[in-house]
């Protein structure tokens, strides 16, 4: 049940935003309110495990990038980047500035899920640049410009505003940045 809770979760905010309600919850899962409150004992501590899911599952999917024998340096430089678990797609994480605003504590658990390939990263860049695959580059103005970017996204309204997902708003971001780093 508690899984199904936290996949309705993501549900009820991907269509509301944080202003989804325990009770907006239960009727999507046609149970009672008190259940849901058996298994979370607030909205808080149920988006602390969405938060924990999709750090396990982002994990999951690093795991799987760098296992692939089939791709290079650049090419899972890339695919990490742009990683982004399937069901978190349309969770609307352009509006995860909400969530800093409402409930801070749950927005710092989530930023130290989203921060926890950079060191992935950082690997990639310099074995792409051992290689020759990826020019020269300052490794840590590179990782300054990539989470400063994802945080901005995250910390303000700039793709909410201007009516971009944060998927396409990232995937913009690593387009423009691999055709910097690239060596053509």
């Amino acid at each position: 049940m508690k899984e199904k809770i936290i996949d309705a979760a993501i549900a009820e905010f991907t269509h509301s935003g944080l202003k989804f309600t325990m009770s907006d919850l239960a009727k999507r899962l046609c149970i009672s309110k008190k259940t849901v409150y058996t298994i979370f004992d607030s909205k808080h501590s149920l988006l602390i495990a969405i938060a924990d899911r999709y750090a396990e599952d982002f994990g999951r999917m690093q795991k799987e990038i760098e296992a692939d024998p089939s791709s290079d340096e650049v090419q899972k430089l890339e695919r990490l980047l742009c990683a982004l678990p399937d069901q978190y797609c349309d969770i609307g994480l352009n509006r995860i500035y909400e969530l800093k605003e409402k409930d801070p504590k749950a927005y710092r658990h989530l930023m130290v899920s989203v921060n926890q390939g950079w060191k992935l990263v950082e690997r990639y860049l310099k074995a792409g640049m051992e290689k020759g695959m990826i020019r020269e580059v300052s490794i840590p103005v590179v990782m300054a410009m990539v989470k400063g970017t994802v945080h901005s996204f995250m910390q303000t309204g700039v793709l909410y505003e201007n009516g971009l997902s944060y998927e396409q708003g990232k995937t913009e971001m690593v387009r423009i940045l691999m055709k910097g780093i690239e060596r053509l």
